[in-house]
């Protein structure tokens, strides 16, 4: 677990649940017969003998993270859960314990790039060249990539699964699982959310199966031997990137293999100045190089990576990738496809706020008919109000009677205040065709892993920096000219050829997969927080 990680972090937090579900287990020993667990004066546990007394050493418990994503004993995001696997001090380790065999990948979310920047004071450019030369020059990393294109395949793969459902009559809305804190959740508390969620991959997940098998082609190694290093704005990637693929619970196989917030990726040079700076030297010679960004993208991409002049571009709509505003854009495209007679122009996005910033929703116009519409509901307090919509209700008695008081309270709500005054419409995520859902207030450029605010510096101003940074990312957006009629099929052919081409099922590179975790049973279940 990294040490950073505390309470103080939490902003999707909503009540850790009384206990783990995984307690340490008891086996019988042949040779003492019948034992029990004790703890002994130095605090270790202990079994001893029923028989004769005696007494031998166990090994301390201890939770991976795949128990975690088994355990419905809390339903906190993954900043509170014992993630030993993905650390700073794991990755190096790692590096100190490479052989020839090892080789180092990294990519980088665009929230992570955007904080960074945030707190050296540079633009996103600089601080791209900065940790390039950090994982390449003295890491000793042999490729890093952006997010972008698992992104865009990630946003195509979506939105074609949305007009898929729309036109199947699925009831909706279809709710999105790029956001591991919200599947968790979901998992644990409302599992009848389940079957209206997205199994459509997140960019991290994406890009981590394009990077190890191009990776491993391209050394000629197999691609156990790549270790795949993510950079994300939140915790809970460390928890989506340990979730086994669908079929595959066992395989020791994951194509992340350590995740670190950029909060973390700070700590991590703090912590070793003398061997790693992100800040070289040579600073002005590296964020001033003659050599454009470009040209140092396709330098550290491998080598069959597409679109690489925009491997590290951003996209139209939220700070949280622009799920529901590329949605629309695309389901534009496929209306006009559908029906040539449709006029472009004729087209609109009008936004419908909701009670507070952190909800609204999108529609799409044609003249002044809503054709589709999609929304955005950012933090666990919209979540909640969200779930409930969609919570069966208790079949009612026939002898329920309504209070009339009650009643006459609702109708009097319900009207407009004052005569002549006009109700503001309000955004309504439930009667959406899709709701982009994500754990965190403001979304994933306020994740719980971005580097916190300086003390002279209100915390707002802060996020409006980042989200400044992140919006000054150079654009491939999808409803720019000419992108959805050349590079997206280019894009999904090109993604057609990879799974051809690895032998792999597309489901395994766009599909995941949900499962209601088991309530707690046990009384006598250890208490979060106590000594194993």
């Amino acid at each position: 677990m990294s040490a950073i990680l505390s309470a103080d972090d939490l902003n999707d937090f909503i009540t850790p649940g009384a206990a783990c579900i995984k307690p340490p287990t008891q086996k019988e020993n042949p040779n003492n017969g019948e034992v029990e667990v004790q703890i002994g004066m130095d605090g270790d546990p202990l079994e001893v003998s029923k028989i004769d007394g005696s007494t031998s050493n166990l090994s301390p418990a201890q939770i991976s993270l795949a128990d975690c994503l088994a355990c419905s004993g809390c339903i906190t995001s993954a900043e509170e859960i014992l993630v030993a696997q993905h650390s700073h001090q794991e990755l190096l380790k790692a590096l100190n314990q490479r052989d020839t065999n090892t080789h180092f990948v990294a990519s980088v979310s665009h929230q992570s790039r955007a904080s960074l920047a945030t707190a050296l004071g540079v633009t996103v450019e600089q601080a791209d060249r900065l940790l390039i030369n950090l994982f390449v020059n003295q890491m000793g990393f042999q490729a890093v990539v952006g997010t972008s294109l698992g992104r865009k395949l990630s946003l195509i793969s979506e939105s074609y699964n949305i007009i898929h459902k729309k036109e199947s009559n699925f009831e909706g809305p279809l709710l999105s699982s790029v956001c591991p804190g919200w599947v968790l959740y979901a998992e644990k508390t409302h599992p009848y959310i389940l079957p209206k969620m997205s199994d459509i991959k997140s960019p991290q997940q994406i890009t981590g199966c394009l990077l190890k098998n191009i990776m491993a082609e391209q050394l000629g190694t197999d691609k156990s031997n790549i270790y795949h290093l993510s950079i994300m704005p939140c915790f809970d990637k460390k928890l989506e990137s340990a979730r086994p693929e669908k079929g595959e619970e066992e395989s020791t196989y994951k194509d992340v293999d350590c995740v670190l917030t950029a909060k973390e990726l700070v700590t991590l040079l703090d912590q070793h100045p003398d061997t790693f700076k992100l800040i070289p030297d040579d600073v002005n010679d590296v964020i001033h190089s003659r050599v454009s960004i470009q040209e140092i993208y396709k330098q550290v991409a491998p080598v069959n990576w597409p679109l690489v002049e925009y491997a590290w571009s951003n996209d139209s709509g939220s700070a949280s990738g622009g799920y529901s505003h590329n949605y629309l854009t695309i389901m534009k495209n496929h209306l006009m496809t559908k029906s040539p007679e449709l006029v472009e122009d004729n087209f609109s996005i009008k936004t419908i706020y909701g009670k507070n910033t952190d909800i609204y929703e999108l529609r799409l116009m044609y003249n002044d008919e809503k054709v589709a519409s999609a929304a955005i509901v950012n933090g666990f307090r919209n979540i909640q109000n969200l779930v409930r919509r969609f919570k069966p209700s208790a079949p009612q008695k026939a002898t329920a009677k309504v209070n009339p008081l009650v009643a006459r309270r609702r109708a009097r709500m319900s009207k407009p205040s004052g005569e002549g005054s006009i109700q503001e419409e309000l955004a309504d995520a439930s009667k959406c065709d899709y709701v982009e859902v994500m754990a965190c207030p403001n979304g994933c450029i306020n994740g719980g892993g971005q580097i916190s605010h300086p003390e002279d510096m209100l915390e707002k101003d802060w996020l409006l920096k980042a989200v400044e940074n992140y919006q000054l990312i150079p654009l491939l957006s999808l409803d720019s000219e000419g992108v959805l009629a050349s590079i997206v099929p280019d894009l999904i052919s090109w993604s057609q050829a990879f799974t051809s081409k690895f032998d792999m099922p597309e489901s395994r590179l766009f599909r995941t997969w949900f499962k209601e975790v088991e309530k707690p049973t046990d009384p006598n279940a250890i208490l979060l927080g106590a000594k194993w």
